[in-house]
């Protein structure tokens, strides 16, 4: 009993910590000036554990609607999959919005099956989030400087 107990309390401290080291800051209007430029890092496409990609966000405007350009470069096995085109992708959505949870969310062609979500972080680094043709991924961002 006293094995469980301890290995109940070891786990909800790392919890605990990865919580913490995760912290999520609300994106506000104020924010989005800080968030304009170019941020990079590698997307992983969800199911295909394998498989990941360069990306790069572009947010290329400071006020609502965000415009942001997306660069991705697919992987031929992510695009079998999908039945799209391998390598260099480009995507431009000029509708972001903020969401009442504090993220800013960008929706593909107006179809709700298909969204790009950003979180910004304690690090000062974006947590993305899409879901596309029903995949679902994520990512981590830094911005260049």
């Amino acid at each position: 009993m006293k094995k469980i107990i301890c290995l109940v309390v070891v786990v909800l401290m790392i919890a605990a910590v990865a919580i913490a080291a995760s912290k999520k800051v609300a994106i506000k209007e104020k924010d989005l000036a800080s968030l304009k430029g170019t941020w990079e890092g590698v997307l992983t496409y969800g199911v295909f554990e394998p498989a990941s990609g360069p990306m790069k966000l572009e947010i290329l405007n400071d006020t609502v609607p965000v415009k942001a350009k997306l660069t991705l470069d697919v992987p031929q096995l992510v695009a079998t999959q999908i039945g799209g085109f391998a390598g260099q992708q480009i995507k431009e959505n000029n509708e972001g919005k903020l969401t009442s949870q504090g993220t800013l969310k960008w929706m593909g062609g107006g179809d709700a099956h298909h969204s790009f979500e950003v979180t910004l972080t304690d690090a000062k680094k974006l947590d993305v989030f899409y879901y596309y043709m029903g995949m679902r991924g994520d990512a981590t961002l830094t911005k260049k400087k």
